[in-house]
């Protein structure tokens, strides 16, 4: 158990690892925001139908890393869509 936790401390202090998570991240976000704006230019999706799902993602779900990511995520896609005006 004790190199499972120096495992997790080591990837948790790596600039390597932060980089590879935040570029997926980023990824992630381009790409459901292409089809995100895809749906709102077509009229099949309006903007505050996105804001309000984008603002439900950010509430608790009581699980710390998921409520984590799915912040994060949420808050990379909006900035995507922002930009993309």
């Amino acid at each position: 158990m004790a190199a499972h936790s120096e495992f997790e401390k080591l990837l948790k202090q790596s600039d390597h690892f932060s980089d590879v998570i935040n570029t997926h991240r980023a990824a992630t976000a381009e790409v459901i925001g292409a089809f995100v704006s895809l749906l709102m230019e077509n009229n099949q999706i309006s903007n505050v139908s996105v804001l309000s799902t984008l603002k439900a993602l950010e509430e608790s779900t009581g699980r710390v890393s998921l409520d984590s990511e799915r912040r994060l995520l949420a808050a990379t896609l909006r900035d995507f869509l922002k930009n993309k005006k």
